[in-house]
């Protein structure tokens, strides 16, 4: 009966939206000025321009899914360029939040000309910003190195939890070193999200992966440890001292539990393109403090003038009070509650 009750509310949902309306305003954010606030009564959604990302989703009152880190609020990048450490080389400044890299890991150290931390024109860098009705636009500089920059357009449903983010790379110079070129791009969306009870994301039943899913080396026997398959959902699990990832050639969604919700990102996957890290689509990266969910784009090839496009979307759904009731907890919760994704999750991406 809570299922159907469930959708007789989705209904009402929608033949409601035309009174909703979403929100746009410039407010003041954990320390960084002329934030841009989206909210539609039931969601809301920080951008933050001078850093370039999106640093808060969640529901109306509730908690933040999105994770930061507390010591770098309001702070941006010295005079635009990446921080230094006390011998000079460079540092990650880890805002936390939802941004993009333009190129495959492994390239940085060619490409950028150090291997760590990523390109500071997408990954920390401030972006221009321009305010929609039902959103958002930030672009981000030009980046030095590979002569690229990232274009994202984030808007907000007028009812419900849906954010549909059009993400797109173009190729405006060539990259400072010549000789790289022609030069493979993608479009990685890194979200970092709060410690989640565990990740789900789909299993290509056509998977060239052995095992259908990829275990990084690193941290190989933790990822397999804590990794495991009902049916066709891969299940990964944090570890609680180890840092570790997972990736897949999933295609749809990828999810995370946090507390008593779900949050969704969509996406496709294009069987006829190239992918980066071996053809992976989607990765998981767990370590103690938060875990990223990373949607990849197909990895190309452009030149002067082209763009590269791939569209996302997230969702939020709170699992059914029976997901975390007494008789679940003496069942299976973990069961249940997965259960409970699941069907919310193949809802959704049905109704796409």
């Amino acid at each position: 009966m809570r299922f159907y009750a469930a959708i007789a509310a989705l209904y009402f949902v929608l033949a409601s939206a035309v009174f909703a309306e979403v929100r746009v305003e410039r407010v003041d954010y954990k320390g960084w000025s002329d934030a841009v606030k989206l909210s539609n009564g039931e969601v809301e959604l920080v951008v933050v321009p001078q850093i370039g990302r999106i640093m808060h989703y969640g529901f109306v009152g509730g908690e933040n899914i999105l994770w930061s880190d507390p010591q770098f609020h309001g702070s941006t990048l010295p005079g635009g360029e990446p921080s230094r450490d006390e011998e000079g080389q460079y540092t990650w400044t880890n805002f936390g939040g939802d941004k993009v890299w333009p190129n495959q890991q492994s390239e940085f150290g060619d490409i950028n000309g150090h291997a760590w931390p990523p390109d500071h024109a997408f990954d920390g860098g401030a972006h221009d910003v321009e305010v929609l009705d039902d959103g958002v636009t930030i672009t981000s500089p030009t980046s030095q190195y590979n002569g690229a920059r990232s274009m994202r357009t984030i808007r907000l449903a007028a009812a419900g939890t849906r954010v549909d983010i059009h993400q797109a790379i173009e190729k405006v110079a060539l990259a400072q070193r010549q000789e790289l070129e022609p030069l493979r791009y993608t479009i990685w969306n890194v979200t970092q999200i709060n410690p989640p009870e565990e990740t789900l994301y789909p299993l290509n039943p056509h998977s060239h992966f052995d095992m259908r899913y990829f275990p990084f080396g690193f941290a190989q026997s933790a990822a397999v440890r804590n990794f495991t398959i009902k049916g066709d959902i891969g299940i990964f699990v944090p570890d609680e001292t180890e840092n570790q990832k997972t990736g897949a050639d999933s295609d749809r969604w990828l999810a995370g539990i946090v507390g008593d919700v779900v949050m969704a990102e969509f996406f496709r996957r294009d069987a006829t393109q190239r992918y980066p890290d071996g053809g992976l689509s989607a990765e998981v990266y767990t370590c103690p403090d938060y875990t990223e969910l990373e949607l990849l784009s197909p990895w190309v090839y452009l030149e002067v003038g082209d763009v590269l496009e791939h569209p996302i979307a997230w969702e939020l759904f709170k699992l059914p009070a029976a997901a975390d009731s007494p008789d679940a907890r003496r069942q299976d919760r973990k069961s249940t509650r997965l259960n409970s994704s699941h069907q919310i999750i193949s809802y959704a991406v049905f109704c796409l």
